[in-house]
């Protein structure tokens, strides 16, 4: 693997445009697109492993991991082990093949792939109404969410989608370039206030995985924190990622990023409470409540569909194994909840999900979490009636 492919030379500059702080004015800017040259060469029409629509070589490559018998669980797909599948068979596209599989064959999340399935068609006829749940969406999102609303970051289409379902909705306005402990800090001061509500599904995109993720660690425990009933991670840089360490550890790159955040007015302390490694904020096993049920929505990339906004970053991390081109997928992984693949998407999810399938998501964690909403519900009264 090259360790620095030209692409990458102004990689402080390209950082200031890459997902979670992503920036329309740069000049160096790529756009979030793929070339389809390569796959109008093969067929892709293929369903199989719940891709409806699966190209041939991509199926190839599936198929290999599903015979390949090193790695059995996802538990095995550590970083040291994807690194090693990509440096033996030198493609990071196989030992990406090999994650999916295996996230297939966990039952919960194969479980989990068959009651989309199902509940994506219902949602086309029938859209039930929770607005009698008392539930609550909130949105913790991205980085550059209000300079850069088209980004989507701010999560606008999933609270319209969540408000469709009768559930309250709200933006929780973190700091943008705030550091991981700041923006978790106003995460758990928001959770504390909404006594009013009797169940709160945190959706999370990119760096505010990372926020709600160090906020579980602040307040997981507390009294409060029982309201908060699913968090829906779509993208969550879990772990930080090693491009913040490239940057700040080189210095030119270090010194090109810290003036652009200078000018910009924008946090330099938020950007290094990304990295990545042993030593980095984001760097330990969560322990998430049992209240609380994660869906975790990953993008898993092949090379011929990585976006060129992604690419630079995607080659770069490729030598530590496969990534999204933010994060390596061993990072993203976490333990404990529901693990759904996007198939095809890096970190900017350009490939489309269906709207039903969004609201899928959600109501998977209401239906399946409502004895605890109820639970909540039961309890608010009897605090009510004791105060009165």
């Amino acid at each position: 693997m090259n360790r620095r492919p030209e692409q990458f030379r102004r990689l402080a500059v390209l950082a200031l445009c890459f997902g979670f702080i992503a920036l329309p004015a740069c000049h160096v800017d790529r756009a979030a697109e793929v070339s389809d040259s390569e796959s109008r060469q093969v067929r892709c029409d293929i369903e199989k492993y719940y891709v409806t629509n699966l190209c041939e070589d991509e199926l190839a490559y599936l198929d290999w991991a599903a015979a390949y018998e090193e790695y059995p669980r996802m538990e095995d797909l550590t970083q040291e082990n994807l690194q090693k599948v990509t440096r033996e068979f030198q493609d990071a596209d196989r030992a990406a093949a090999l994650f999916y599989q295996r996230s297939l064959l966990v039952p919960e999340n194969r479980r989990f792939y068959e009651y989309l399935d199902r509940r994506e068609a219902e949602l086309l006829e029938n859209v039930p109404d929770y607005s009698n749940a008392n539930v609550l969406l909130l949105m913790v999102p991205g980085m550059f969410y209000a300079d850069n609303p088209e980004i989507g970051a701010d999560g606008a289409v999933l609270r319209r989608l969540a408000n469709e379902l009768g559930l309250q909705s709200h933006l929780l306005e973190i700091e943008q370039t705030g550091t991981v402990e700041r923006n978790a800090e106003i995460i758990c001061d928001y959770i504390h206030e909404r006594d009013d509500v009797d169940g709160i599904i945190v959706a999370s995109v990119s760096k505010g995985g990372g926020d709600f993720k160090k906020a579980v660690q602040m307040c997981g425990e507390q009294p409060d924190f029982d309201r908060v009933i699913g968090w829906y991670n779509i993208g969550g840089i879990n772990r930080g990622s090693l491009l913040v360490n490239e940057i700040d550890g080189h210095w030119q790159y270090r010194w090109e990023a810290k003036y652009y955040f200078c000018l910009s007015g924008y946090n330099y302390d938020g950007f290094l409470s990304m990295r990545g490694g042993p030593e980095a904020p984001l760097n330990y096993e969560m322990d998430l409540p049992d209240h609380v049920l994660l869906i975790n929505v990953v993008g898993v990339p092949t090379y011929r569909f990585v976006t060129e906004r992604a690419k630079p970053f995607y080659l770069h991390l490729s030598q530590f194994g496969p990534n999204d081109g933010i994060s390596l997928l061993s990072d993203v992984y976490i333990p404990g909840g529901i693990t759904w693949v996007s198939w095809r998407n890096d970190h900017y999810f350009i490939w489309p999900i269906s709207e039903q399938k969004m609201q899928a998501f959600m109501t998977y964690i209401v239906e399946q979490q409502m004895p605890v909403v109820r639970r909540n519900a039961a309890r608010r009264l009897a605090a009510s009636a004791g105060a009165g």
